[in-house]
């Protein structure tokens, strides 16, 4: 007697490394690209994604009914820990072959000549050269995987794959990547190919890279249409008030991290004695620099907390999120978030022989109702200016210079409150 087999739908995703990916097992290690990894940053991309198109539909008539909906969904598609588990609807494989890694210790020889791309991989890499400390400038202290190398994502299920998530696997190679500081361009990704096999037919590519920056700006808009939402979303989404911009382009991808990290350290720090990589900086947040050396007025709230917390201000002080006990829509509680991830992403990406540096701008509610900011130990409900990004990426230099002189609207989005 013949065995009939159910043939699986299979989605298979190749993906390009497009700037140092520092990622790595528990003890920080670099030795390939973890299936964890990717489903985690899978599954950042689909929430963020999935958030309006829950929220708008008229049966869910607050945030908390939503995000209820929303944590249903995504543990029904990714499986999930709680209530004695439950499996992913789909199996996840992660391919590469022999990647080439930069171990901790190395003077990392496209960063030592680019400082502001170091400060912008900050942590992972010294700096400046230090005699004291024997290091050298771009000497990494994480291991790394190199760029412009490829790996495979592979999907399995016996159900039929979506739209959303394969929307999902899109956006993670159009404006996303792995790693830490992945917010700030370091391990970035494209996505070259998106085949898909459906039982008893041929495999087919369903998708391929953007040849050129108005393609890419196409298919953008085409997976982010349809993003109205009734308030600011409660966690990192798309919304309304999302805004992508094409800021700059260049031949190699550290140009690109270069030039927006030094633009970035110009405009938010005051640097020694008023420079910033032997310029002037633009000396935009004197209050937040007097308040850092000593000037503490109890009320006192450091302006550029909207780029994310912690937030160092000299070496006296840190502002960071309180727990405190509060009562709270969803859910009653008390929070222990010390850090809120800064709304403003930057991604590199690569379209044919050129890098472009692209930033989104994720507004959202910045701290859950009730929390408060540590500032020099006197806790103070937050103000956000949302002004503060949008005149960094919109605005002029002390020089009357326009910052992004080549920006390009990718998805406008409306004016943040």
């Amino acid at each position: 007697m013949a065995l009939n087999f159910k043939e699986p739908h299979i989605i298979r995703a190749t993906y390009r490394i497009v700037t140092p990916m520092f990622i790595g097992d528990a003890e920080q290690k670099a030795s390939g690209i973890s299936p964890a990894s990717v489903k985690g940053a899978l599954r950042f991309w689909w929430r963020a994604l999935m958030w309006g198109k829950i929220r708008s539909q008229p049966q869910y008539s607050s945030d908390r009914e939503a995000l209820k909906c929303l944590h249903k969904e995504e543990a029904d598609l990714f499986g999930t820990s709680a209530d004695n588990g439950k499996a992913a609807a789909f199996t996840l494989r992660v391919t590469s072959e022999n990647l080439k890694i930069t171990r901790v210790g190395t003077e990392h020889p496209d960063f030592k000549n680019t400082p502001a791309a170091r400060y912008l991989g900050y942590g992972l890499m010294e700096a400046f050269a230090s005699r004291e400390k024997n290091t050298k400038a771009g000497q990494l202290t994480r291991d790394c995987i190199n760029e412009d190398q490829t790996f495979t994502v592979t999907l399995t299920s016996f159900n039929a794959f979506d739209d959303v998530l394969k929307q999902t696997l899109m956006l993670f190679g159009l404006v996303g990547g792995l790693g830490s500081r992945t917010r700030h361009g370091m391990g970035s990704v494209v996505l070259e190919a998106l085949h898909e096999k459906q039982p008893k037919q041929e495999e087919k590519l369903i998708w391929s890279a953007s040849k050129t920056s108005q393609e890419y700006t196409v298919s953008i808009q085409g997976i982010l249409s349809n993003l109205a939402t009734l308030s600011l979303p409660p966690f990192s989404a798309f919304s309304n008030e999302t805004r992508i911009d094409l800021l700059e382009k260049s031949t190699t991808p550290y140009n690109v991290l270069n030039v927006f990290g030094r633009k970035m350290l110009l405009y938010r720090s005051w640097g020694k004695d008023g420079k910033v990589l032997n310029e002037p900086s633009e000396k935009r947040f004197k209050a937040d620099h007097d308040w850092s050396k000593g000037d503490r007025l109890n009320d006192f709230h450091p302006k550029r907390v909207v780029f994310g917390l912690p937030h160092n201000y000299g070496k006296k002080e840190t502002q960071h999120v309180t727990p405190e006990k509060h009562r709270d829509p969803y859910p009653t509680g008390v929070y222990k978030h010390e850090r809120r991830a800064g709304p403003l992403l930057f991604h590199v990406h690569k379209i044919g022989t050129e890098y472009i540096g692209v930033s989104l701008l994720l507004p959202a509610t910045f701290l859950p109702h009730g929390e408060r900011i540590n500032a020099g130990g006197t806790n103070v409900p937050a103000n956000i200016e949302w002004s503060i990004l949008t005149d960094f990426l919109d605005g002029r230099d002390n020089k009357g210079k326009i910052r992004f002189d080549s920006k390009q609207s990718i998805l406008s989005g409306v004016a943040i409150r």
